[in-house]
């Protein structure tokens, strides 16, 4: 336990005041409670939450083992690796906790000790007429002056903005209700809204999931912090992302609580499985058609006969690495799909989403017909079709290739993947001017599209961040190879 508390801080990627906050509104949000209260006063920070309180075992039993969490099993909880009264103990000279749910009321006090926490069991004292939790901190000197009502504030501001804006908020039950949050006698104003010129609805599905959010396109270029597209899981904002799509006025939200079992650490990051791939392939199609929409994206084609040759070489080098097959598979890249081609009925119309590609290709001899679209991924089975029925159309086999496509863009990047599977080219970056100089476009194109897999690859954990430097060198060197 000594070892824990000692370690704490290298846990987080937050400030520690940060923590003390949002741990304790990610229990909130987790069970029934309507409301959270914050009071800070003469170095003390009360947090009330009312509408819900503890029962007598999990008070009495589960609470006091404190490497545990008392949301263990859960799954569908933002709070349940148990963390929560560590980071409080952390701040605190003194820790009291106070519950009342149906006929049980109880209350405990905390204290570290030599690196160690300890508890006794004390008598409760607060008279409310609902089912309670109180938490009361006695700050250390460190953060005496840290945690402040101004703090408070902007901390909830930026972990929680949709919640403040009136979002209903998920509980680990899967009910919703609205959360009010109050900081010394005061509701808290939800951040202010980006002035837009632009804005557009997401929506995502993922198997029998729902995602939802917006894009905007903001009258002005974004700071740092507010550009990308922030993933948003049981009312708390995770991780941004530009998912391969980069300007300095695009920014937005999703909703996304399906992501709840992905979380790990301090829930700053994700787990990149299958639904965070399929979401990320999603929004990335939804971002590229709004920027088309708006004329910030201005991508060019490269000549076929380039395409063709990466295409082979890069084909060529996924061969001989298991790790990028996988990637390949994946997103579809290199592999075989079955397609459905048109018949004489011309156009047909299919289920498939937003995103799909159109695949050209007529019945010897008929004419008519523009194709039907045909999505990649790791389904690779036929496009189904409605109306006209299966029927209407015959099956043939396609191969994908990688997408390279060259943008001018500001972005400080050779080159860059998305997750619907394109190469950007980064046109205006110096290494591409020097590289039409030097007549070797096409072998900086093909180098910055390696470089460009591989740092995905790494991204999403199918090569380890540990070996990736001298794993690129070994892929750079067989490609010097071939």
């Amino acid at each position: 336990m000594k070892h824990l508390m000692e370690n704490l801080r290298d846990h987080y990627r937050i400030e520690l005041e940060e923590a003390a906050i949002v741990e304790n509104v990610d229990n909130c949000i987790d069970e029934r409670y309507s409301e959270i209260q914050f009071i800070v006063d003469e170095g003390k920070l009360e947090i009330l939450m009312t509408g819900d309180g503890m029962s007598s075992e999990t008070f009495w039993i589960t609470l006091p083992q404190m490497a545990a969490t008392t949301k263990e099993s859960i799954s569908g909880a933002l709070g349940r690796y148990g963390w929560g009264m560590k980071v409080c103990l952390w701040v605190a000279e003194q820790v009291d906790i106070e519950t009342k749910k149906g006929n049980f009321h109880g209350a405990q006090t905390w204290k570290l000790i030599k690196g160690i926490p300890y508890w006794k069991k004390e008598e409760p004292k607060k008279s409310i007429n609902s089912d309670f939790t109180c938490v009361t901190i006695k700050l250390n000197d460190e953060y005496k002056e840290k945690i402040t009502p101004e703090l408070i504030i902007k901390t909830l501001q930026n972990f929680y903005p949709t919640v403040l804006r009136g979002a209903p908020v998920r509980n680990r039950y899967g009910e919703k209700r609205v959360l009010k949050m109050i900081v010394n006698g005061h509701v808290v104003d939800p951040p202010p809204e980006i002035l837009y010129e632009k804005r557009k609805p997401i929506v995502a599905r993922i198997g029998n999931d729902e995602a939802t959010g917006y894009i905007y396109l903001s009258k002005e270029p974004l700071p740092e912090e507010e550009k990308g597209i922030w993933i948003i899981v049981h009312g708390r904002k995770i991780i941004n992302d530009f998912f391969g799509y980069y300007d300095d006025k695009i920014t937005g939200y999703i909703h996304a609580d399906f992501l709840i079992k992905d979380l790990r650490g301090d829930k700053t990051q994700l787990i990149k499985t299958h639904r965070w791939r399929k979401l990320s392939e999603t929004i990335a199609q939804q971002l590229k058609e709004f920027m088309n929409e708006i004329g910030a994206l201005r991508e060019q084609e490269l000549p076929k006969d380039i395409v063709k040759r990466i295409h082979i070489e890069i084909n060529e080098l996924v061969r001989h690495f298991p790790e990028l097959q996988e990637l390949a598979k994946k997103l579809g890249i290199g592999i075989f799909q079955d397609v459905l081609i048109p018949k004489k009925e011309g156009d047909i119309q299919t289920t498939l989403d937003v995103g799909s590609k159109r695949e050209r290709g007529l019945e010897a001899g008929q004419e008519g017909g523009e194709g039907v679209p045909v999505k990649p991924g790791e389904d690779q089975d036929k496009a189904p079709t409605t109306g006209v029925g299966e029927g209407g159309a015959e099956k043939r086999k396609r191969k994908r290739g990688i997408e390279i496509k060259r943008l001018p863009s500001s972005e400080k990047k050779e080159a860059w993947f998305t997750p619907d599977g394109i190469v950007f080219i980064n046109t205006t970056f110096p290494t591409y001017k020097k590289a039409e100089k030097m007549h070797s476009l096409e072998y900086h194109i093909e180098r910055c599209a390696i470089e460009a897999i591989l740092e995905y690859a790494a991204n999403e954990g199918v090569i380890s961040e540990t070996v990736i430097k001298s794993y690129k060198n070994i892929v750079f060197a067989k490609w010097g190879e071939l």
